[in-house]
């Protein structure tokens, strides 16, 4: 269970505890050996109807409960039978009743170890899902940025709505388990009183294996090694101590028990000197279990943990001294694994063979990691460094190898695809590797590869900096962000024009959907406008000249990359468009509201102009470059950047529409309101859709003319509910201002200088009726709204060649 939002730390304290840790100690005991040790009791004693009856009954519970694979008993049980009836002096006729009662206790510890695992996994995806809807909340609150106090406060809300019943679903889980776990410890004093009572048996075999004593670094030792002989039982105990181990633990800020120590440090000296294979073939053995290797890596090569060091050697106990997690605790053949050279043999028959590359069994092996474990790793790091490495040696291709269909990148692209996916949940590590000085090459490496399912395997190294704007990855969420979207803008062209004629969204739609998702929250950040994310900083068009001008190179890189994939497009240009449209709701709202403070130059139209103008420039570069590319016919172009805007657009206005109460500065009303305006104000965004006019790909977008400008602000207002004077009527179409093209298809022609004159009268007429005569001449927004939009889509893109 990986959660992103809520806090594990808090969410125990409010529960009252923590119902893993109760489950982990039900866990620990082995019913399988208690079970065993009461069948040799049975077969021991003097066997009567009664007492055959009762062990039968207790051994149909508990393989009605009992479902793991058995391991060898560390009890002898003939020798355990020999101490009760030498030692103890228990005759052949109590033998069988002491049989019935340590069945039952085998019993009742797997009906309550079935019980409690029940409960656990039950709440582990309702955390998840709440945990999700956390996420959807801040994700939406970054999108909508700035909030209102009203729309802050109903978020606010909302998200401590769920934290409280994460701790509900919790307080629930702990209560059951902790009422199994009393239940059970009940009963098994009750029956080892008789035992002791009735039958003269002192059942200490049976308290040192209930689970109720942790693991000793004798017991430590025991259990790792039968775990890596293929043990399921035993790895099974291993597992359940790995797994208590804590967020808290895992960044150093609390020391691990002592049982969670001997265990690493067991694991950590016997895996020491085993070689790949070993630990591969070890790993297949352990079945359901096998995450124990890869856990296990993970941990030992966390430099933020500290364990006991224990000799290299067989059957060694732990010492004094202590060792901090890191590369060299890893095992000696997977350090020299990372460190050796690749190469690929490339065989005359059957193509390139990965199987003698000792890397390729590792990456199977982390592929399996626990993400929770997956926090600044060193094993991560030294996985994601050599799939650089393999990137360097093989992703240069010559152009007679670099095609779809060729079995080196088949090969080498799934190989490294698996690496980087497995390394993907420890976002310290791609943070690192991302805002390091590998990051062009690497990242160069990834966005120009042809991966077989489209980016998917690589796609999580991105999409992850979205949820995490929120939380305690906020700083590296931010930075991360930065790093690869400022090298998606700023390599733009190579991006739009692949060898083989293609796009990256063409080549890998997976990868730039991702990359669209995780961009999302920091549109501010790269448009300069409102919302904008503390931790991602600025990128070189945030603030100056490129952003006064309008050039917006890094942006405009960004936009147009982000466009080349269609839902990439749709998601991330519909997002900026719905912020367009909020920003025009709020200036229209404060225009119809008499605002005192709205004259000169307003932010809010010059923040929508610009997004607008990034969107359609975006848009109109990656569809050129398909033109370019000869991916479309050049005089199908113009209509596939028309489609493209107008389903972007259309999906961010749905999505406002939806939204009622949550956007941005409006209050209450906002989201009906913007719904409406964005319906309103579409044909004028859009403009009219193309005819089957021939016209070259390499076309300028079109500018905004003073008619267009005015009437959109006056179909706002309208929109809005507030009556605007001086239109006639038959310009009217379904209540708002048409389009001069949309007069003409009903046989109404008007020139656009009797229109243009017409449209601004109006405007003019509102804003004296509003604010009066004087102050008119002050407030006309129109040549603000398309001296901004012209500026930004005058050169839509500066950084092609």
């Amino acid at each position: 269970m990986r959660l992103r939002h809520i806090s594990v730390g808090r969410l125990f304290a409010e529960a009252g505890g923590d119902p893993w840790a109760v489950n982990a100690s039900l866990q620990r005991g082995r019913p399988d050996e208690i079970a065993s040790l009461g069948q040799a009791f049975h077969d021991a004693g003097q066997r009567t109807a009664e007492a055959d009856a009762a062990f039968e009954e207790a051994r149909r519970r508990f393989k009605a409960s009992w479902n793991r694979g058995n391991g060898d008993h560390p009890i002898n049980d003939a020798a355990e039978v020999r101490r009760a009836t030498q030692s103890l002096g228990i005759q052949a006729a109590q033998l069988a009743d002491t049989a019935a009662k340590l069945e039952q206790v085998a019993a009742l510890l797997a009906e309550a170890q079935r019980a409690a695992g029940v409960v656990v996994r039950a709440l582990e995806p309702r955390l998840e899902a709440i945990d999700y809807e956390i996420g959807e909340a801040f994700e939406f609150e970054i999108a909508s940025l700035p909030l209102s106090p009203v729309c802050a406060a109903i978020l606010a809300q909302s998200v401590a709505n769920l934290e409280d019943r994460a701790v509900e679903v919790t307080a629930a889980a702990v209560h059951e388990v902790v009422h199994i776990r009393e239940l059970y410890s009940g009963q098994l004093h009750h029956l080892t009183k008789q035992m002791r009572a009735q039958d003269g048996y002192d059942a200490a075999p049976v308290e040192n294996l209930d689970g109720s004593e942790e693991e000793s670094p004798e017991r430590a030792e025991q259990d790792v090694h039968a775990a890596l002989a293929g043990d399921q039982a035993a790895a099974s105990r291993v597992n359940e101590v790995l797994e208590s181990i804590t967020a808290e633990q895992l960044a150093g800020k609390t020391p691990l028990t002592a049982e969670q120590a001997s265990v690493l440090s067991q694991l950590q000296a016997q895996q020491h000197g085993m070689s790949v294979d070993a630990l591969g073939e070890a790993e297949r053995r352990l079945g359901d279990q096998r995450q124990m290797i890869a856990n296990s890596w993970q941990l030992m090569s966390n430099p933020a943990i500290v364990f006991p060091r224990t000799e290299l050697k067989p059957g060694a106990r732990q010492g004094d001294e202590t060792m901090r997690g890191g590369a060299a605790q890893l095992p000696n053949s997977v350090q020299q694994a990372f460190d050796e050279p690749f190469d690929v043999y490339i065989d005359a028959v059957g193509g390139p063979v990965l199987t003698g590359d000792p890397v390729r069994t590792i990456t199977d092996i982390v592929m399996r990691s626990n993400p929770a474990f997956q926090t600044n790793t060193d094993l991560d790091r030294r996985m994601i460094q050599r799939a650089g490495v393999v990137m360097n040696r093989t992703f240069n291709l010559p152009p007679e190898l670099d095609s779809s269909n060729s079995p080196l990148n088949t090969v080498i692209g799934q190989f490294v695809g698996d690496m980087l996916g497995a390394v993907a949940p420890d976002h310290p590590v791609v943070h690192d590797m991302l805002t390091g000085p590998d990051r062009d090459a690497f990242l160069q490496h990834v966005l120009q590869h042809r991966w077989e399912d489209g980016g998917k395997a690589v796609a999580a190294l991105f999409d992850w900096t979205a949820p995490a704007v929120h939380g305690p990855e906020a700083r590296i969420a931010g930075e991360t962000a930065n790093a690869y979207g400022s090298f998606i803008g700023s390599h733009e062209p190579d991006l739009l024009h692949l060898r083989g004629d293609e796009t990256v969204g063409q080549r890998s739609p997976e990868l730039v959907r991702a990359m669209a998702r995780g961009l999302a929250p920091y549109i501010g950040n790269i448009t300069g406008t409102p919302g904008a994310v503390p931790e991602f900083g600025c990128i070189p068009d945030t603030y100056g000249e490129n952003n006064e001008s309008g050039r917006l190179p890094i942006a405009k890189g960004i936009f147009s990359v982000l466009s080349t994939d269609r839902t990439a497009s749709d998601y991330f240009n519909g997002l900026a468009d719905r912020q367009a449209v909020v920003a025009e709701s709020r200036y229209i709202q404060a225009v119809t509201s008499h605002a005192p403070d709205i004259a000169g130059y307003n932010a809010d139209l010059h923040n929508a102009m610009t997004l607008r103008g990034l969107v359609n420039s975006g848009i109109h570069n990656a569809v050129q470059a398909e033109a370019e590319n000869h991916q479309i016919a050049e005089n199908a172009a113009r209509r596939a950047e028309y489609d493209q805007s107008k389903t972007a657009y259309e999906l961010g206005v749905k999505t406002t529409s939806a939204a009622t109460g949550l956007i941005p500065e409006g209050g209450a009303i906002a989201g009906p309101l913007v719904g409406i305006l964005g319906q309103a104000i579409e044909p004028g965004v859009l403009g009219p859709a193309p005819t089957d006019t021939p016209i070259p790909a390499d076309h300028p977008l079109d500018i905004m003319s003073i008619g267009r400008a005015d009437r959109e602000i006056l179909n706002a207002v309208i929109a809005s509910g507030h009556r605007v004077e001086g239109i006639p009527l038959p310009y009217l179409i379904d209540g708002r201002i048409g389009s001069p093209d949309e007069l003409l298809g009903r046989g109404i022609p008007v020139t656009s200088g009797a229109y243009d004159a017409t449209l601004s009268r109006a405007l003019a007429g509102l804003f004296t009726e509003i604010y009066g005569a004087d102050p008119a001449r002050y407030v006309m927004p129109d040549k603000d709204m398309i001296l901004r939009y012209n500026a930004v889509t005058n050169d839509p893109n500066p950084l092609k060649r």
